[in-house]
C-alpha cells in the first residue's frame, strides 16, 4: 500500500515492533528508519487506530518527515509547531489524523494531545528520552495512551536503556555489519552538540556585541576576535588574551565576569558527547587555544589524557608523546593545530572538534586530516561539532561545511542537520526580525546593535538560499522573510500593484550563466514566460532587470534592478515582478536610487 519499496530489513524491524507493541528499533544512520515508521505506520492504520502521534527534534525535521509521509501513505499528514498560534494549534490536532511535532510543542500542548485520544506514538531519535529531557516529559505524562509505541534511533546509550525501555518500549539492535546494511552505512558520522550559553555568560555576549557595534577599524577587529574567542573556545581563552594584551583590557573590563561565568561553557557538552558514545576506543578533541586544551584534560582525568600541541612538543620528546597517544589506555587525546601538523596522529573512532575555525580553508584543510580513509570495513566512526548557538560559531561551523561540500569534501553532516543549523545560527536572528516586520537592513543592524556590513553580509547569504526576499520601495531595499511575503503586500503594496504599462526586460540568471531575456509591457506577459523557465530549471539563482520607466516629464528613465534571492517557487517571481512593474510609484530621486542599486 506505500508509494515505495521497502527493503526486507526494514520490513523485518516494523513487523517486529508491531508484534512487540511497545519496541525501540535501533538501525545506523543512512539504512533508512523513516521508511520504517511508514510501513509499521501504515499497518497500525489497519488495525484500526485512529490518530497517530509522531516526535520529531527540530521544526526541520517535523516538516521534511511529514512530507516524507503524506507521499509514501498517499494521506495528509499535518506539521505542528511552535511558529503556530495555540488556537492554529488546536484546530490541526483536532482534524489531523497524523501529526508531526516537536516534543516542546506536544508538551506545551499535552492537554489537547490527551483529549484527541492519540492511540500510537512514534518518537524519532528517541536516545533523548531520558531526565529532564522534553521528550522524556511528554512520554512521561502520556505514554499509558498508547497501543503502539515505536521509537527510533541509531544508538541507544547503555546507561540509557532502561529508562527508555521504561518509556517506550523493548530495544532491539539491527547491526552495521548486516551484509543487508552495510552498503547503506557511511564510514563516518556526522553529529552537532550545542552548548547554550546560560544567563551570565549571554550578558558578557551582548557586551561585546555593542562594543563591536560601536567601534571602528583595528578596535572593532579586536572587539571581533573577543566575540569568536568567547563563543568558539569558552571565557578561559578570552580571559587569557584579555590578560595580555593592553588594548583589549581598555576597551572592557572582564574582571566582573571571571568568577560568575563558566570557564568552558563546552565542557558540558563535550561530557555528554562522551557518555553519548560510551564505549569508544580513543577520542580526540580538536581545540585551538593552548589553555583550553589543558583544562580539558585535567577535567578528564580518568580517561587518561595525552595533551598534543606546541608547547608539549617543545617539552617531551615527539616519539614518546605520541607512544603515550597510541597507548590503548588512553582514551583521550586533546590536540591543538600546531600539536596536529606533521604529526601521524593514532586515529580515533570519535573525533569531537570543539573550536570552530572562521576560515572555511581550514576546515577543508583540518577534515582532510582526520577523516582518512578506512581500508577495512568496520563500525562507523563519529565526528562530533560542539557549537554555540545563536552566535557567530555557528556561522563559522556552517560556512566551513557548506564550502566543503561544494569542493567536494564528504563532511559527514547530513542536508537536514546542516538546514536545522541554519535556525541556530545569528543569522536566524535576522529572519526572526524580518518575519515580523519587513524592513531595510540598516534598521535590523540598528535592533541587533551590530555593523550594517555585518548584517549585509549575512543577508546576502540568506537571498542565496531564498530565506530572503527583497523589494524596492521609497526606503530603498525592504527586506522581509521568504515565509512572510504576505506582509510586503499589506505593508507596502502600492509598490506590488503591478499597474505599470511599459517595457520590463528580464535576464534570469540559471547554473552560473544569464539565460536569453524576456521582455514584454505587462506584467502577466513577462510573469507567464518567465514561468516556464522556473519550471524548466527549477529555480533561478538571480534577475537583472531592466525597465523603461516614464518620468513626470514625459521623458523615459532606463532603472536596472537585481533581485537576487534564490526563486524557487512562482510566488518569489510574482513578488520581482510586480514590484518591476511598480516602480513607477517612486519618485524620480528614488527611482534614481533604484538604478544604481
Amino acid at each position: 500500500m506505500l508509494g515505495i519499496e521497502p527493503r526486507d530489513y526494514q520490513v523485518e524491524a516494523a513487523r517486529w515492533a508491531l508484534k512487540q507493541r511497545h519496541a525501540v528499533v535501533c538501525l545506523p544512520t543512512g539504512s533508512g528508519k523513516t521508511v520504517v515508521a511508514a510501513v509499521w505506520i501504515e499497518h497500525v492504520l489497519r488495525e484500526g487506530v485512529s490518530k497517530i502521534l509522531v516526535l520529531a527534534p527540530t521544526r526541520i525535521l517535523v516538516e521534511q518527515i511529514a512530507r516524507f509521509l503524506t507521499k509514501v501513505l498517499g494521506i495528509e499528514v499535518v506539521a505542528i509547531h511552535g511558529l503556530y498560534p495555540k488556537h492554529r494549534r488546536v484546530e490541526l490536532w483536532r482534524r489531523a489524523r497524523i501529526v508531526v511535532t516537536t516534543p516542546e510543542t506536544a508538551l506545551s500542548d499535552v492537554d489537547t494531545v490527551v483529549e484527541q485520544g492519540f492511540g500510537a506514538i512514534v518518537v524519532d531519535e528517541c536516545h533523548h528520552t531520558t531526565g529532564m529531557d522534553a521528550y522524556a516529559k511528554f512520554m512521561r505524562a502520556t505514554k499509558d495512551l498508547y497501543r503502539y509505541r515505536l521509537g527510533l534511533s541509531a544508538f541507544v546509550p547503555p546507561s540509557r536503556r532502561k529508562e527508555i525501555e521504561e518509556l517506550i518500549g523493548t530495544v532491539r539492535v539491527w547491526s552495521w555489519s548486516d551484509p543487508r546494511i552495510a552498503k547503506y552505512v557511511p564510514t563516518w558520522i556526522g553529529e552537532v552538540y550545542e552548548a547554550e550559553l546560560l544567563d551570565r555568560e549571554r550578558e558578557l555576549l551582548k557586551r561585546l556585541e555593542e562594543l563591536h557595534a560601536s567601534l571602528e577599524g583595528r578596535e572593532r577587529g579586536l572587539a571581533r576576535l573577543a566575540m569568536r574567542w568567547f563563543v568558539r573556545d569558552g571565557f578561559l581563552a578570552l580571559w587569557e588574551s584579555w590578560e595580555r594584551s593592553e588594548k583589549l583590557r581598555k576597551l572592557i573590563d572582564l574582571s566582573p565576569y571571571r568568577s560568575t561565568v563558566r570557564e568552558l561553557h563546552k565542557l558540558d557538552a563535550l561530557m555528554r558527547v562522551l557518555r553519548d558514545h560510551e564505549g569508544f576506543s580513543k577520542a580526540i578533541v580538536f581545540v585551538d587555544r593552548v589553555v583550553v586544551a589543558y583544562r580539558i584534560a585535567e577535567s578528564l582525568k580518568a580517561l587518561n589524557p595525552v595533551v598534543i600541541c606546541g608547547k608539549a612538543r617543545a617539552s617531551h620528546d615527539v616519539r614518546k608523546l605520541l607512544e603515550m597517544a597510541r597507548d590503548p589506555n588512553t582514551k583521550l587525546i586533546v590536540s591543538t593545530s600546531a600539536g596536529e601538523e606533521g604529526l601521524d596522529l593514532p586515529e580515533g573512532d570519535l573525533l569531537v572538534v570543539w573550536s570552530n575555525v572562521a576560515s572555511p580553508l581550514r576546515f577543508i584543510q583540518r577534515h582532510g586530516r582526520i577523516l582518512r580513509a578506512t581500508e577495512k570495513r568496520g563500525p562507523p566512526k563519529f565526528v562530533t561539532y560542539i557549537v554555540t548557538p545563536d552566535t557567530i560559531d555557528m556561522d563559522s561551523l556552517i560556512d566551513g561545511i557548506e564550502l566543503a561540500k561544494k569542493v567536494g569534501i564528504d563532511v559527514p553532516v547530513s542536508e537536514e542537520v546542516l538546514e536545522s543549523l541554519w535556525r541556530r545560527s545569528s543569522r536566524a536572528r535576522i529572519l526572526q526580525i524580518l518575519e515580523e516586520s519587513p524592513m531595510p537592513l540598516e534598521w535590523v543592524a540598528e535592533i541587533l546593535g551590530v555593523s550594517t556590513d555585518v548584517v549585509r553580509n549575512d543577508a546576502r547569504k540568506l537571498c542565496s538560499r531564498g530565506d530572503l526576499v527583497y523589494i524596492y520601495t521609497h526606503l530603498g531595499k525592504v527586506y522581509a522573510s521568504s515565509e512572510a511575503i504576505h506582509r510586503l503586500y499589506e505593508e507596502f503594496g502600492e509598490y506590488l500593484q503591478a499597474d505599470g504599462a511599459y517595457e520590463v526586460k528580464v535576464k534570469p540568471f540559471v547554473g552560473g550563466r544569464y539565460l536569453r531575456a524576456v521582455s514584454g509591457n505587462s506584467f502577466h506577459e513577462v510573469f507567464e514566460k518567465l514561468r516556464k523557465v522556473l519550471a524548466r530549471h527549477g529555480s533561478i539563482e538571480k534577475l537583472h532587470v531592466s525597465a523603461s520607466v516614464p518620468l513626470p516629464t514625459g521623458a523615459l528613465k532606463l532603472v536596472n534592478l537585481v533581485f537576487s534571492y534564490l526563486i524557487d517557487d512562482e510566488k518569489k517571481l510574482e513578488l520581482a515582478l510586480r514590484n518591476a512593474f511598480s516602480i513607477h510609484r517612486l519618485e524620480p530621486s528614488e527611482v534614481e536610487e533604484a538604478d544604481r542599486s
